[in-house]
């Protein structure tokens, strides 16, 4: 055998004993899709055949500059499963199962008064705050698979646009973003010790151990950079990655460097992922529901003491509707997106970037924190959503110059820098609120301000049948990682 094909053997053996590893790296490699095989190897390792399944396409297709541009498109369907779909239970994307955890969502459909001690489905382990890390659990597997599935499709997506439609700078630059999102995800929801294992355009895959949520951030940051290399003069594409950039910066606690990146961001920037509204429609967001039954979360209030009172604020940036169904089961639902799922969901904006620019100000002692904070609330340019207008667009550039949020007066600086934090962290919570940013900020409150998990947390009592919540801030790595990953030796640190 001739030293070459014994080493495509050798590779096309180490796929095959990946391909039978039930876990969600193991599953990205599957479902990555025709360009995950590798050239050169027999798919006989899924079939004991030559042939192609009847339901998995030839690789071939891919290796066009068409076929690069449709592995970007699938790219980017992925990415909104993952960031707000409803996708096999709404709470597995990122902005549900982050606003289970803090204090923005809680399991829905409760019947007032019961007294039931509360299920131990997946949802309520996060929902409470007591995910036990090495057991099973659908919810946050299907969370950390998803957004593991989003970095292997870029990494799929970019290889084929690089080779087959180099001209595509813009579209390569989109994917780093992609990609880079979905490691700030990672860092922000689940414990330290993220593996980020690779999985090689018209390559190998390369196991990886655990990496630190700091290493995790500073990796994103590094695409995020190849992503403004390449994105050229594509507005939508630059600026979504300066948000991010500030995003990974405020994570790593670096105020000054997110708020200079930030401070490029233009006020009216708004960049929102799509979703398609009805039943039967290829992705709907976190919020679809039918009259028939309730929500199956519900909007929080105060929950677990230190939550927000998100329901009775009287704020029309967080205002929720009361529903019920014919059993007096209860659920609130957010007003700012419509029940039958299409509402795009905000991942990016200038709005974002003035809150960023804030809290630097505030933590540089410079006044103009209250400014920036006030000029959110007064000169209405500023909205929590896209146009209704611009609902049916996709994947673009979204005005928000109209329909802001009228009424809010100005704050009153209240002194003491307690105080202070406590008013910004709360405008962070109603601007942004059902977007995915919470969880990350109840982090950031912990690691950063000083402030006790029993302070920041949903804390005490979690229903009238005395159960309680949990001291979980991060969710622990799926166990199937471990089963499939030898280098993954489990979570560095449960802690913020």
């Amino acid at each position: 055998m001739s030293g070459k094909r014994a080493q495509r053997e050798a590779r096309c053996a180490r796929h095959r004993r990946w391909a039978r590893q039930s876990s969600a790296i193991g599953r990205l490699v599957l479902l990555v899709g025709a360009a995950v095989l590798v050239a050169g190897c027999s798919p006989d390792f899924l079939l004991k055949s030559d042939k192609l399944p009847p339901d998995v396409a030839d690789p071939a297709i891919t290796r066009t500059p068409q076929g690069a541009v449709a592995a970007y498109n699938g790219l980017y369907e992925q990415f909104r499963r993952a960031f707000g779909g409803n996708d096999f239970g709404v709470e597995t994307s990122v902005v549900a199962i982050g606003g289970l955890l803090g204090d923005e969502l809680q399991v829905g459909g409760q019947i007032p008064g019961s007294s039931s001690t509360p299920s131990s489905s997946s949802p309520v382990s996060v929902d409470t705050r007591s995910m036990l890390e090495g057991t099973e659990n659908f919810t946050t597997l299907s969370a950390y698979s998803k957004l593991q599935r989003v970095r292997g499709q870029a990494s799929q997506a970019i290889g084929l646009l690089t080779r087959y439609a180099p001209e595509q700078r813009a579209l390569i630059g989109h994917a780093y973003v992609f990609q880079a999102y979905s490691e700030i995800f990672l860092a922000e929801l689940f414990c330290s010790g993220i593996p980020l294992s690779t999985l090689d355009f018209d390559g190998d895959y390369t196991l990886r151990p655990g990496s630190s949520t700091e290493d995790v951030y500073a990796h994103a940051l590094a695409l995020l950079d190849t992503a403004l290399t390449l994105a050229g003069d594509s507005v939508r594409v630059v600026n979504l990655a300066r948000v991010a950039q500030a995003r990974a910066h405020l994570g790593l606690g670096q105020l000054a460097e997110a708020a200079a990146v930030a401070a490029l961001v233009p006020d009216d920037y708004v960049y929102a992922v799509s979703y398609n509204s009805g039943a039967g429609s290829s992705v709907q967001n976190f919020a679809y529901f039918t009259p028939v039954s309730p929500w199956a979360l519900s909007v929080s209030d105060l929950e677990g003491v230190n939550g927000m009172d998100y329901r009775t604020s009287g704020d029309p940036r967080v205002a929720a509707t009361r529903y019920s169904n014919q059993a007096g089961q209860i659920s609130y639902h957010p007003d700012k997106y419509a029940g039958d799922g299409g509402s795009p969901i905000v991942l990016a904006s200038g709005l974002e970037a003035r809150l960023i620019e804030a809290e630097a100000a505030l933590a540089a002692n410079d006044a103009s924190w209250l400014a920036k904070l006030n000029a959110l609330r007064t000169d209405g340019t500023f909205s929590t959503r896209p146009n209704a207008s611009d609902s049916a667009r996709t994947d673009t550039l979204w005005n928000a110059g109209t329909g802001g949020v009228a009424g809010l007066a100005p704050l009153d600086d209240p002194g003491a820098a307690g105080a202070r934090v406590d008013i910004l962290f709360r405008e962070r919570a109603f601007w942004l609120f059902l977007t995915g940013h919470r969880q990350a900020d109840l982090r950031r409150l912990v690691r950063y301000y000083g402030r006790q998990e029993s302070q920041v947390y949903p804390s005490g009592a979690y229903s009238e049948s005395g159960a309680s919540y949990g001291s979980d801030v991060t969710i622990p790595i799926p166990v199937e990682e471990s089963v499939s990953n030898p280098r993954f030796t489990g979570c560095i640190s449960r802690e913020p």
